[in-house]
């Protein structure tokens, strides 16, 4: 697959870069020292043929367990290496992270499958990437999709700097691109042009969160028509995952930040040096602070699920007061209802004896046949139902276990 196309900004000055579509065989074929951002497929990449992903990976220093299953099935990192001469000094620097996103649409479905993850041994670590990804497309008709994109990092001291972006969404590219053609830009420092991905990540992050309000609040405004729990699950099911990328897309800013400050203690740096550690410091924050908002949101979706459960007890102990009166009347009249039925029946007979004076009250010599067939009767009813109670409990778990085998 090496005629699948990329596109690269070469930063030509400042404030202005040249857009060009490639394939990765004319980017193995490039040689100069230009400054420039690769935007590409993680698939286009992996299915290259075998040398020239050789090629590429030993041009361009990514390490090739970059593109293992355990790290592309990962739910984030950063890590980096520092190159030195053989003097100790800085040659060359290499960083690489993952970070990935979730972000929810209008609206929300339960899901009916899931992909199974498999051992890293079943399947090996270098497997195809279609049997890697574990979020797919599929996500898309249920209200949500999942964002996961790589990075690479090359910086050479004497000069060009190459940024790698993997399955960077087409509209983070856009304003990337727009970005470095109208603001002047300080290459100095390897981590200047990371900065700007870094604030597109944020833009993402922050969707991802706004989102999941914006389910929240249409849920609260709602309450007093209706209340649809399954979407509340998924809600809260969601909000547990975009919880989980943001604390580790903070944990993987810290550790660019440390990687700045350590290649900073090893270089000369510069002002612009200074300038890409304060915007660092400033987006490590920024990301903080969607965490606690992200957490105030599991908590307000937590407090809609209590009230629910409350709202739930006062309805079942309304009925528990209707059963109680509907059983205190049944009681009352059931004794006297029994009785009347009974004598009512052609088993008695109360007839004006002869004269007039009085009645006579007689009892049928075959008033054995009503015990004969109630009592057997009963037994019969109260089997039946014993036994339907009993294999309608099994029947339901069977079920639901042949739905639940259908679903995976």
């Amino acid at each position: 697959m090496s005629g699948a196309t990329v596109t690269r900004l070469v930063i030509t000055a400042p404030s202005a870069c040249q857009s060009q579509v490639l394939t990765w065989d004319k980017i193995a074929q490039l040689r100069g020292g230009q400054t420039q951002i690769i935007f590409a497929s993680t698939k286009s990449f992996v299915d290259t043929a075998p040398q020239l992903r050789g090629s590429l990976e030993k041009q361009l220093n990514i390490p090739r367990y970059f593109f293992d299953r355990l790290y592309l099935q990962s739910n984030g990192f950063a890590g980096h290496h520092v190159r030195l001469d053989c003097d100790g000094k800085v040659e060359g620097y290499t960083h690489w992270s993952r970070f990935i996103v979730k972000q929810t649409y209008n609206i929300l479905l339960p899901k009916r499958t899931f992909t199974p993850h498999l051992s890293n041994y079943q399947l090996g670590h270098n497997s195809p990437i279609d049997a890697v990804a574990v979020h797919g497309p599929q996500s898309m008709q249920f209200g949500w999709e999942w964002f996961e994109m790589g990075f690479f990092l090359s910086w050479k001291s004497s000069g060009p700097l190459t940024l790698i972006c993997f399955d960077l969404p087409p509209q983070s590219q856009s304003s990337i691109q727009k970005v470095l053609e109208s603001r002047t830009v300080n290459l100095t420092s390897p981590h200047s042009l990371l900065v700007f991905v870094a604030d597109e990540l944020l833009q993402l992050y922050d969707d991802s969160v706004w989102s999941i309000r914006n389910h929240i609040s249409q849920g609260e405004a709602r309450r007093a028509m209706e209340t649809n729990y399954l979407v509340l699950h998924e809600i809260a099911r969601h909000g547990v995952h975009v919880n989980e990328t943001l604390r580790v897309a903070m944990n993987s800013l810290d550790a660019v930040q440390q990687h700045h400050k350590e290649l900073r203690e090893r270089t000369t740096p510069n002002k612009g040096w200074d300038e890409v550690g304060s915007r660092l410091t400033f987006q490590r924050q920024f990301i903080e602070n969607l965490l606690q908002r992200s957490t105030a949101n599991n908590a307000r979706i937590q407090n809609e699920i209590t009230l629910i459960q409350v709202r739930i007890g006062e309805e079942a102990k309304r009925e528990a007061s209707a059963m109680k009166a509907i059983a205190i009347v049944t009681m009352t009249f059931l004794p006297a209802t029994f009785v009347s039925t009974i004598f009512g029946t052609n088993f008695f007979s109360f007839e004006p004896r002869e004269g007039g004076q009085g009645t006579s009250f007689a009892v049928s010599g075959h008033f054995w046949i009503y015990w004969a067939v109630s009592i057997p009767m009963t037994m019969a009813t109260l089997a039946l139902w014993l036994w339907w109670s009993r294999s309608g409990g099994r029947l339901n778990v069977a079920v639901g276990r042949s739905i639940a085998l259908s679903a995976v």
